[in-house]
């Protein structure tokens, strides 16, 4: 008989007790990893040509860095954890033994065919065989688990934890293991070690202690019983908590609950972005300092208060935020976090990821079904309910991106054969609620409420290209030509974005440099340098636009105030030195304009690194480039009214920090 007949007939139902088999019965697991081999075959083999899977972008790149650092034998930070540790332990000790990051990828692939085994036996303990099969080839066959698992990110290794946590404990529930010290220990310890890499596990524990002390009422589990729970996931957490006590703060895994808390809900928070490394990141590390808060404790709690306060002062806005974080939760349209899946499916030819193969957008309906109909009463579904709502509704004080849904999928699998099940088993008007509830499931979750389906979505993208143009990593060759191609992409998409401006006019300035120095040098030997001056003056035009733009955006981005004051002081050195040359040829009204448009280029870059200095005043640099300028105006032709007059005050210290 097929492993898949039967799935929809005979007496076993959603809401009947599985019968007592092995968990894994060999055959169905071959099926299942071949299953999820094969799709990871092909996801690899549609994928790998990407820039994204030869260089870690954003949190993968931090991951990269810090593993890196560990492999190396070096102290990462002498201070708390400010993002969870597991990944960058593991991804060291890969890295020990001289894995790649192909090979990393590779492996945690690997790792994603486990979790659909795992997924099997979790299945087992809730469904009647064949539908706990078919809950298996779900999650097996979703794309979007090893779209995450070739990232430099915990989530592969965390799924797998946390489902081998829950299997013991489902067991436990179901009357098929003692509830014991080996058995809840072991679950506290994988629950434990999975919260290393994903905090919000934390939770998960409450949840499950909770449950188990409700289910146990009446003598079927006493309340001791659930220590070894407790104590196994404590003593996996404490090389975390013991390392951040080292350093001074009572952190038990990680100290970046306040930054996320801020993210979700803030004057620029969407509701499904997070706050990217770059002008936004610079400023809340600055803004903490300066409050004091400058261990990753004390800024956690520091934007705790913060975020609390813009709730209370923003009740209107804190609403829509969260019923937007409460839709985008079961759409299926993604909210990019790192890579946007719509990029590896539109630009890199990924069509597992396309809308129209299977995916969420299919399964999250009928696991809604699921949700509301299925297995009520049974404490095994009970617990595994509480589980998926209770870390849903956990996603909203933070952004809905698709990533930290994606631990959730597995078990929605469940729900969704249930579902599935129930459509089809009921009769007259149980089955037409069921119904109802599909086609209002249907619609909420394939209807793109927020447009992030918009080409607009890639714009972060773009711009993280350019920036792995530019990085040359693992010996790549840095290309600036297709770095500026993908910055012009960005910005057409989202021309206002702080960054995409800032990091384009950075790398206009620096194009420039170089052009300014030959030209500087050209004037001290005597020689011609005319050609070389539309060329440096265009990027310096271009770079000055880009850091105003940035500036308006967000004000307070002091380098690009910074970098707008280098432009304009490097665009005064060049008329300034045309204006030396014009007075050389004895015009002395030629000489007089180019010195007075010298002048208001360096006023200009005078109030623009005062003003990044007003912002953050520990960049002594720019007290030097300051001088810089005050020189620069002392070498002027001193043509006209204004040009003396400034440069006495400069001499007498007056004007020189105007």
């Amino acid at each position: 008989m097929s492993v898949f007949a039967g799935l929809f007939t005979g007496s076993g139902g959603p809401l009947e007790r599985p019968r007592r088999a092995t968990l894994f019965p060999p055959a169905q697991v071959v099926v299942v990893a071949l299953a999820a081999a094969l799709l990871r075959v092909a996801f690899w083999q549609l994928a790998r040509s990407s820039a994204f899977l030869h260089t870690p972008v954003v949190d993968g790149s931090f991951f990269d860095i810090w593993a890196r650092t560990l492999a190396e034998g070096r102290v990462f930070q002498e201070q708390a954890f400010f993002k969870p540790p597991l990944y960058a332990w593991v991804l060291a000790f890969l890295y020990r033994l001289g894995c790649d990051l192909a090979t990393v990828q590779v492996l945690q692939l690997g790792v994603g065919v486990v979790t659909s085994v795992l997924l099997l036996g979790v299945a087992r303990t809730v469904l009647p065989p064949r539908q706990a099969f078919a809950a298996a080839l779900a999650t097996a066959l979703l794309p979007i688990l090893p779209f995450f698992e070739v990232q430099l990110l915990a989530e592969p290794w965390t799924l797998a934890l946390s489902l081998a946590g829950l299997l013991p404990i489902l067991l436990v529930i179901g009357g098929r293991a003692a509830a014991g010290w080996r058995t809840l220990g072991a679950a506290g310890l994988l629950l434990g070690v999975a919260a290393l890499g994903r905090p919000n596990l934390l939770l998960t524990l409450a949840v499950t202690v909770g449950c188990l002390w409700w289910w146990g009422r009446g003598g079927r589990l006493a309340p001791r019983a659930l220590l070894p729970l407790v104590i196994g996931f404590v003593v996996a957490i404490s090389p975390a908590t013991l390392h951040n006590l080292r350093h001074g703060e009572f952190v038990l895994v990680s100290a970046n609950l306040g930054v996320n808390l801020w993210t979700g809900q803030s004057d620029t928070a969407d509701g499904v972005s997070a706050i990217p490394v770059g002008v936004q990141w610079d400023d809340m590390q600055l803004r903490s300092r300066q409050a004091g808060a400058e261990k990753p404790g004390a800024s956690s709690r520091y934007y705790t208060r913060e975020t609390l306060g813009w709730i209370a002062a923003h009740p209107g806005r804190t609403a829509a935020l969260l019923l937007k974080k409460a839709v985008l939760i079961g759409n299926a349209y993604p909210g990019r976090n790192n890579i946007n899946p719509l990029w590896l499916a539109r630009e890199d030819g990924v069509f597992l990821l396309a809308r129209w193969w299977p995916g969420t957008w299919l399964l999250l309906p009928f696991a809604i079904v699921g949700l509301v109909f299925a297995g009520r009463g049974e404490a095994p579904w009970w617990l595994l309910k509480w589980l998926v709502l209770t870390q849903a509704a956990a996603i909203l004080p933070f952004f809905a991106a698709v990533r930290f849904r994606q631990p959730l999928l597995p078990l929605l699998a469940l729900f969704a054969v249930a579902g599935a099940v129930l459509l089809v088993r009921r009769a007259g008007a149980a089955r037409l609620a069921a119904l109802a509830v599909f086609v209002a499931a249907a619609v909420y979750v394939n209807v793109d409420w927020y447009g992030l389906g918009d080409a607009r979505w890639l714009a972060r993208d773009h711009f993280n290209r350019a920036l792995i143009e530019l990085r040359g990593y693992a010996g790549a060759r840095p290309d600036p030509a297709a770095a500026e191609r993908h910055f012009r992409a960005a910005l057409e998409l989202d021309p206002d974005d702080v960054d995409f401006n800032e990091r384009y006019g950075a790398l206009l300035l620096g194009q420039a440099q170089p052009l300014v120095q030959e030209i500087r040098r050209r004037a001290e030997a005597g020689s011609a340098f005319d050609e070389l001056v539309p060329r440096a003056d265009g990027l310096l035009r271009a770079a000055a636009d880009r850091h105003r733009r940035a500036t308006a955006a967000y004000p307070r981005s002091f380098r690009s105030w910074a970098n707008l004051g280098t432009a304009r002081m490097w665009s005064g050195d060049l008329v300034a030195l045309q204006a030396r040359q014009a007075l050389a040829r004895s015009d002395t009204t030629a000489a007089r304009d180019l010195a007075e448009s010298a002048l208001a280029a360096y006023e200009d870059a005078n109030r623009s690194l005062q003003t990044s200095l007003g912002i953050d005043g520990t960049q002594r640099e720019l007290g030097r480039q300051m001088q810089m300028v005050a020189g620069a105006v002392l070498e002027l032709p001193p043509l006209g009214e204004r040009i003396p007059a400034l440069q006495e005050r400069v001499r007498t210290g007056q004007g020189g920090r105007r």
